[in-house]
């Protein structure tokens, strides 16, 4: 009668112990999505900040807002938008469970990346290889937004002295988010990484600003590409040590640049399949009509090199007039590198989108034909220490 008794009492512990898990687990989770949820994210991240203090053990954070939404859900309502969370939380489970990262959605749109043992180059190179791979995953009805793809913009924080607060850590991370949505979406950004601009020009860039800003009726992808390359000559600026009038014709001209697409057909501008010869000679022609419209002005006559010349190639293969090796303004030759760079890497009809290491690579076997080999050895180890975007390379020292 006891072992009977005993056995019976064993059996009801386990089923309680058992209830006790799941109704733990469930409260842990996020009922849309299956991922942690914000409760439990803040716990965990608790407990790496505490193991961060004790034994010095590094790790990132990483906040993903998952781009145009209201978007989706405008269009499709919210039942198919709370389908599309449940879809992007799994892209997002699957690809952090074989590093045991801890992945939750931090709210509405909003998702949360622990990354134990990853540096904050180690980070970047992940989360950019994730956006990636989330550009190359159809999911219906993604057509409709900006980028035509599933996309996302990030924002990333290592661990350090000065900032291992919780609350600290959490707003560092939103601020490069917010930052890396200011650039066009669909960009990942390093907290520090954005540079502050000089107030010389502060006025000179909100001008252009508002012109290009009528590429939102028009072309979005265009506007954000323009604010994105903008950001990169930015900071290549101070790579090549320009003078201050060089750095202000670079950063105005990258914004600039693409202005002329504005007289391109909108059918054309935005045709998911490949453009016809006709098409491609029209798209050709938005140099030229850059130039007008900046001459128009009467005020930026120093940005029309660089307008009009960004199409230019070293071996003077490229467009509008054939221009060959140094006969292309130096800006504007740095410029063709930046542009073609950010294409790239980024969404675009009939074209996949390539990592950073991958571009990389592209400029490289490029260089000495389309692009300036002695600027192509000055822009690929900047992108590489900005971004680390030597993702097996960082994968390996992350799990060694």
């Amino acid at each position: 009668m006891f072992l009977a008794i005993a056995m019976l009492l064993s059996h009801a512990f386990r089923q309680l112990f058992n209830m006790y898990d799941q109704l733990n687990e469930k409260a842990n989770k996020d009922q849309r999505t299956g991922l942690f949820n914000h409760s439990y994210f803040e716990e965990k991240l608790e407990d790496y900040i505490k193991e961060y203090r004790e034994r010095g053990t590094t790790f990132s954070l990483a906040l993903l807002d998952l781009d145009d939404f209201k978007k989706y859900n405008d269009k499709f309502g919210h039942p198919r938008g709370d389908k599309l969370l449940g879809f992007f939380g799994a892209l997002l489970k699957e690809a952090c469970e074989p590093d045991q990262l801890f992945v939750a959605r931090y709210g509405g749109e909003e998702f949360a990346i622990i990354l134990p043992g990853f540096a904050q180059v180690q980070a970047k190179a992940f989360i950019d290889n994730l956006r990636k791979h989330v550009n190359d995953t159809h999911y219906e009805g993604v057509e409709v937004l900006p980028h035509g793809c599933l996309s996302f913009s990030a924002g990333i924080v290592e661990v350090g002295e000065m900032s291992y607060d919780k609350s600290q850590l959490v707003d560092l991370a939103d601020r490069a988010l917010y930052v890396a949505k200011a650039k066009g979406k669909n960009t990942v950004l390093l907290y520090g990484e954005q540079s502050s601009l000089p107030t010389s020009i502060e006025e000179e860039i909100n001008e252009i600003e508002q012109h290009i800003r009528i590429f939102l009726s028009k072309d979005v992808y265009t506007f954000k590409h323009s604010k994105r390359v903008f950001s990169y000559a930015f900071e290549m600026a101070d790579e090549l040590r320009l003078s201050d009038e060089e750095r202000r014709v670079l950063a105005l001209g990258a914004l600039i640049h693409d202005i002329g697409k504005l007289e391109i057909p909108r059918d054309i501008l935005n045709k998911k399949s490949r453009l016809t010869i006709e098409e491609w000679e029209i798209v050709k022609k938005h140099v030229l009509w850059g130039k007008e419209f900046v001459l128009a002005t009467g005020k930026y006559k120093e940005l029309v090199p660089l307008v009009e010349l960004h199409h230019e190639r070293y071996d003077g293969k490229g467009y509008p007039h054939g221009l060959k090796g140094h006969e292309i303004p130096r800006l504007a030759r740095m410029l063709c590198i930046i542009d073609s760079f950010d294409a790239m890497t980024t969404e675009r009809p009939y074209q996949d989108t390539k990592t950073f290491e991958e571009a990389l690579h592209e400029l490289e076997r490029c260089s000495g034909t389309q692009f300036d080999p002695a600027l192509v050895q000055a822009f690929v180890p900047y992108i590489r220490h900005k971004t680390g975007s030597a993702i097996a390379t960082a994968r390996q020292q992350a799990n060694g």
